[in-house]
């Protein structure tokens, strides 16, 4: 049995009324360990108030239902032998019925926990377009086109959580009693009321904060993090954080539609502009010394990639080619 396992058993016994004392206080240092315990058990609790009548008033006479079941038995097979409720009722002795009873709590405590749970988390999906939607404190999220966003149908009351896959901007209801939270496989950012893009992919996380303050912490390492305010972005890449000014808005081109470059290095308008078209884009070998001394200042305003790579061309001179999802500048 796992500690979680161990820990619904004791909650079971708990509600029953057979719990040890050394159990109860068991129980009573775990809820106080983390807050998420008693979170945990506030709902075990409430799934047992509600399944209470379902188990206290049954729909059926058991006595007679083993009486039917033991006549069925005699007549298909005739030997001698004890009445099957007779069998049922030594295996269960007071000892073994109390064992059978916890065991039975904690089999439906722990299915009906777990669906609970299950069922208190939504998930949201921007399929086919950038989509805008509003979480159950107001708070509203504009989630980017192949991304999606899960959370609670109701926020517990310590917290304001949500899980991001890919990318989003959110404008966050301040509310300094129950802090927001953005989790992502790499880490976790925490907000109390604040305008912030997330982007998360398999091994990056970037933030950057248009108002307010935002604290980002590594998952692997929870002493590993960084607070950043307005105009500053954090990027957390395989365990270390990298830490800017915001000098562009070219972040949040995706809900914009606008790139803006002011004598730009070359690589950075690369960057930026696969980012915003969702394509690979590199340099050839013999241009990767050289590309910082390119720079370009143009704008771009909802304009198709294939008129933004020839403007990119003409402004450096540059030749460019495109195969598939991959496009090369190169030199002749």
């Amino acid at each position: 049995m796992n500690e979680k396992e161990h820990m619904v058993h004791l909650i079971a016994k708990q509600l029953q009324g057979l719990a040890t004392a050394q159990e109860a206080e068991e129980l009573q240092r775990w809820l106080k360990s983390d807050a998420a315990c008693q979170q945990e058990y506030d709902d075990m609790v409430l799934i047992w108030q509600k399944s209470g009548p379902l188990l206290a008033n049954p729909q059926f006479n058991a006595d007679i239902a083993w009486l039917k079941l033991d006549d069925k038995i005699a007549h298909a097979n005739p030997k001698t032998k004890l009445p099957f409720h007779t069998i049922i009722s030594f295996l269960f002795s007071s000892t073994q019925r109390t064992a059978a009873v916890v065991l039975v709590l904690v089999l439906i405590a722990g299915g009906g926990y777990w669906w609970y749970q299950k069922a208190q988390w939504q998930t949201f999906t921007a399929a086919a377009k950038n989509e805008t939607f509003t979480l159950p404190d107001q708070s509203v999220v504009l989630v980017r086109k192949g991304s999606s966003i899960k959370y609670r149908k109701t926020f517990n009351k310590k917290e304001r959580q949500v899980q991001l896959s890919g990318e989003a901007f959110f404008q966050v209801q301040p509310n300094e009693n129950q802090p927001f939270l953005v989790a992502t496989p790499n880490a976790e950012v925490k907000v109390l009321g604040t305008s912030f893009l997330v982007n998360s992919t398999e091994s990056t996380d970037e933030v950057v904060v248009v108002t307010g303050k935002v604290n980002v912490t590594a998952k692997k390492e929870s002493n590993n993090q960084i607070t950043i305010t307005k105009g500053q972005r954090a990027v957390l890449d395989h365990a270390r954080f990298f830490h800017s000014p915001v000098t562009d808005s070219n972040f949040i081109a995706w809900k914009t539609g606008m790139l803006n470059f002011n004598n730009t290095a070359l690589p950075k308008v690369l960057q930026d502009i696969a980012h915003y078209y969702g394509i690979q884009i590199e340099l050839a070998p013999a241009l990767h010394a050289i590309a910082h001394t390119f720079h370009v200042t143009v704008q771009f305003n909802n304009q198709p990639l294939a008129q933004a790579l020839e403007e990119i061309a003409l402004i450096t001179g540059l030749q460019v080619k495109k195969e598939k999802d991959k496009v090369t500048f190169y030199r002749n």
